[in-house]
Parts: structure tokens; C-alpha cells; sequence
């Protein structure tokens, strides 16, 4: 009988500690993972225009870290967006670059490799 008052107040500490750090701990993931998409969108935003000014054949490698829960992945006209699933729904990050775009981005996390090209009319984005 002792041992079952013990061990209802042990969990009655332990379980709201549990709940709290699993809580934070979701919270940081989707919050690294925003961040890992603002780099990534603002890294080839940054390529794409460096490369629009100094014009064909220009072209810059970049390595991007890919954020897990990547929904899709889009490059079209001036901007590229990577939507996040989210505890909220999903998340949308985006840039908008100075020249139109033309390419793809992998949906899958991790780091990947793309080559970012001036062609004569558009950027040209690849793996």
C-alpha cells in the first residue's frame, strides 16, 4: 500500500515534467526546422541574383541543409518557397530573387547540392 502512494507521487511529478519537455522539445524542432528554410530559400535567393548580374555563363554550386517536414518544395517566376508542415498547418518561406527562375528543389531533408546558372533569359536552378 505504501509503495502505491510512492509510486502515485512519482508520477504525478514525472508526468507533467514528461509532458513540459516533450512540448519544448516539438517546439524547437519546427522552429530549427523554419530557420533551416529561411537559409536555404534566402542562400539560392542570393546565388540566383549574384549570378542574374554578372550574366551568362556565371553559375554558383551551393550545399543547402534541407529542414525535415518539407511539405513541397517551388520555383517559379521570381520566387522560391519551401512549405513546412506544421503543428499550426503548414508553413510557408520564401524569397523573392530579382530574375525569373526556372528548376527544382528536392522534397527531401538533408543536405543536397544545386547548381545555380545564368542562362541567357532566366536562372536556371538544378540538383
Amino acid at each position: 500500500m505504501e509503495y502505491m502512494v510512492m509510486l502515485g507521487f512519482a508520477l504525478a511529478i514525472v508526468l507533467p515534467l514528461w509532458l513540459y519537455v516533450n512540448t519544448t522539445i516539438g517546439e524547437s524542432k519546427q522552429s530549427l526546422d523554419v530557420t533551416y528554410a529561411k537559409v536555404a530559400v534566402n542562400k539560392i535567393r542570393d546565388a540566383a541574383d549574384s549570378v542574374y548580374v554578372q550574366g551568362a555563363p556565371a553559375q554558383i554550386p551551393l550545399v543547402l541543409d534541407m529542414p525535415d517536414n518539407i511539405a513541397s518544395t517551388s520555383i517559379s517566376g521570381r520566387e522560391v518557397q519551401i512549405k513546412l508542415y506544421s503543428q499550426d498547418g503548414q508553413t510557408d518561406i520564401y524569397a523573392v530573387t530579382l530574375s525569373n527562375l526556372q528548376g527544382s528543389l528536392p522534397i527531401r531533408s538533408g543536405r543536397i547540392r544545386i547548381l545555380v546558372k545564368a542562362e541567357t533569359n532566366f536562372i536556371n536552378i538544378t540538383e
